[in-house]
């Protein structure tokens, strides 16, 4: 069994971080057409069942990829599950999917919880969805920076600064495996008015999913220019 198995099942007391919600929208607009907010349930035939947004209207193109990177993102939750083998008697699993617009931008934070009788915390997950309402194609890092080791290195030197404000701690952070410029520590991102929100995986630092904020003035340099239209 995964340590975070091991602690679903055991119960082990870590230090907990509190996470914003990202708020749920019932339709939306992006790049000038408006969208329906739904969800389905989706069932990836290992038992776990949770339920994932879809848009309707718009876009036909949008539309289509945002729904089926949608439904991939829960089966990705789903697989976390088995891969941190998390046991299945007395427990439960439940996922909300939040969905936000921006003018291009189409974004979805799935947020998942599974709790076993008995344990002292529930464990944590987290995927994110990024569609681009312009091109109806995922925006990945590769997309949004213009040279992507230089935009993580950025998010990992503004996560030592805003970290430790929103959570204290030492300020900055000291180097630590997850806030080191690497994409697997900042793939779960969507933009937002105020800039790049970040939702850290749960034992990233400690349980938890704790959730920050880069402002877009921070990042305005390092996005391609195509981007750039994310912090207007």
């Amino acid at each position: 069994m995964s340590i975070r198995g091991l602690s679903a099942a055991l119960g082990l007391i870590v230090l907990l971080f509190g996470a914003t919600g990202t708020a749920v929208a019932d339709t939306g607009t992006s790049n000038g057409v408006t969208y329906t907010v739904s969800s389905t349930s989706v069932d990836p035939g290992n038992g776990w069942k949770l339920e994932v947004g879809q848009i309707s209207g718009g876009d036909g193109a949008v539309t289509a990829a945002f729904n089926a990177a949608s439904v991939a993102s829960g089966k990705t939750m789903a697989g976390m599950l088995d891969r941190d083998q998390v046991l299945r008697d007395n427990a439960t699993f439940d996922a909300k999917p939040a969905v936000s617009f921006r003018p291009t931008a189409i974004s979805q934070v799935l947020s998942g919880v599974y709790y076993r009788t008995g344990a002292a915390h529930p464990l944590d997950y987290v995927t994110t969805v990024v569609i681009d309402s312009r091109t109806a194609r995922p925006i990945t890092p590769d997309d949004l920076f213009t040279d992507k080791q230089a935009g993580l290195n950025r998010l990992s030197q503004q996560t030592k600064l805003i970290f430790p404000k929103v959570y204290g701690g030492d300020a900055p952070m000291p180097d630590l495996r997850g806030n080191a410029p690497a994409e697997e520590n900042f793939h779960n991102w969507i933009p937002t008015a105020d800039g790049l929100e970040i939702h850290f995986e749960d034992y990233q630092f400690a349980h938890g999913q704790p959730v920050i904020t880069v402002p877009w003035s921070q990042l305005t340099d390092v996005l391609a220019p195509d981007m750039q239209v994310l912090a207007r």
